[in-house]
């Protein structure tokens, strides 16, 4: 793991023990922080929480007890009952895809991603969530009122949803994606749909580089709304196909 990711866990680890104790389970690091494609300052660190029980109060004082390591390092928890977890892959599955293709259990129960994840539950959530993307994005033109300068900081910071996306696109399709970085995904999501994902490449260079200056961002933002919606025409129809 990177020196970061390895600070971050441990650190989390040892405030979870703290707050819950016993009612602790595990804590899984996925995407891309469990993987080389992790990024210092531009990727987030994702982690499953999973507790026997838990309370409001309990993830309240969490909260306190973990905010500056949470705000330092990006770490992103996703906190989860046992109960919870095992109940709700049908309607998380394309969050559970990437927990599944990319984690290490950095403390607890190994044998709680022993679960799978129904084609079907992947195909409707990528359609909603590709249908809202395209929403997302038209949003975010509105909501920069006419400033190029804050349109592309916003497009920036939404960037980074589009590889679950594409990663899912992909599982739908039976492909395996471990291994694959940002761009070499794009890559075989452009081959399997037969859709153009230039302005996404754009958009995930501009992400690392952080040089906005060289691109107009409302151009950039008309270039991912056509493939989006094209991806949501080729995910509708392989379920229309199947009924």
């Amino acid at each position: 793991m990177h020196k970061e990711t390895t600070a971050a866990t441990t650190g989390l680890a040892a405030r979870l023990k703290e707050v819950f104790g016993d009612d602790l389970s595990a804590l899984v690091l996925y995407g891309s922080a469990a993987t080389d494609s992790y990024r210092q300052g531009v990727s987030d660190i994702n982690v499953l929480v999973v507790l026997e029980n838990s309370s409001a109060a309990k993830i309240f004082k969490l909260g306190k007890a973990a905010k500056s390591l949470l705000r330092k390092y990006r770490v992103s928890p996703f906190i989860m009952t046992r109960e919870e977890f095992t109940a709700a892959v049908d309607v998380f599955p394309l969050e559970y895809c990437d927990i599944l293709d990319t984690h290490k259990v950095v403390y607890g129960d190994k044998e709680i991603l022993g679960i799978s994840v129904c084609r079907d539950n992947l195909r409707y959530e990528l359609e909603e969530k590709l249908r809202g993307a395209v929403g997302d994005i038209r949003g975010i033109l509105l909501a920069a009122g006419g400033n190029e300068k804050l349109l592309g900081k916003i497009l920036l910071r939404w960037a980074g949803m589009g590889g679950v996306l594409f990663r899912g696109l992909l599982r739908l399709k039976g492909k395996s994606v471990g291994g694959l970085d940002g761009e070499a995904v794009l890559g075989e999501v452009e081959k399997e749909y037969g859709v153009s994902l230039e302005g996404f490449a754009n958009l995930n260079r501009l992400r690392k580089s952080k040089k906005l200056k060289t691109v107009k961002a409302s151009a950039l933002a008309d270039s991912l709304i056509e493939p989006l919606k094209a991806l949501v025409r080729a995910v509708d129809a392989m379920g229309r196909s199947a009924s």
